[in-house]
């Protein structure tokens, strides 16, 4: 369970910039969608984690509830015992009571360090969920992102398509490569 809350800590603080570089960078936003499904999958997992361990504590604490139930039980059985004036009983049955406190002791201490876990483990859902939250309202930033590159590729081929034209030495040609190339510059603007 360390692990996939590591795991999940890495995820929630990968820098979004970072994300966003990627997916530029390959020229698909399927990158940064990528992450938004993986995070996604972990939310789905560690949401089925905190219901078992939270199914967990219940057990637990209910079995540390019937111990102190029988460490009561026991010390009532003890007291009764000496006045009664049965010693050895008492002594018997003494013994018997420690060994409970010392369980009920050990449950206590389980049912607590799963409490804590069960708080972190709450506290990284929390956060997954308010990443995810975020990279989905990203998610239309980034697609317009990755088509503005494409469209500045496109345009780059087109420049260079529209010089080998340009050196046929055709007048024809020339007037129609400058007016293509003014269009494109002021596209090219627009992208920027």
């Amino acid at each position: 369970m360390a692990s996939l809350l590591e795991k999940i800590q890495t995820l929630v603080s990968a820098d979004l910039n970072r994300l966003v570089d990627r997916a530029l960078q390959s020229n698909e936003a399927a990158v940064f969608q990528h992450h938004i499904r993986e995070l996604q999958g972990m939310q789905t997992l560690l949401s089925d984690q905190v219901i078992a361990l939270r199914a967990q504590i219940t057990k637990l604490r209910r079995r540390s509830d019937e111990q102190q139930a029988l460490v009561v039980q026991q010390d009532q059985e003890v007291d009764r015992l000496l006045q009664e004036g049965l010693r050895e009983d008492a002594l018997a049955t003494q013994d018997r009571l420690n060994q409970a406190r010392l369980a009920a002791a050990r449950l206590t201490e389980q049912v607590e360090n799963l409490e804590a876990e069960y708080a972190q483990m709450v506290e990284a859902q929390s956060q997954l969920a308010a990443r995810v939250t975020t990279l989905q309202q990203s998610e239309p930033e980034v697609e317009g992102l990755v088509g503005l590159a494409k469209a500045k590729e496109l345009t780059a081929a087109a420049m260079s398509s529209l010089d080998d034209l340009a050196g046929s030495g055709d007048p024809d040609v020339a007037r129609v490569v400058t007016s293509i190339r003014s269009r494109l510059a002021e596209a090219e603007a627009q992208i920027q």
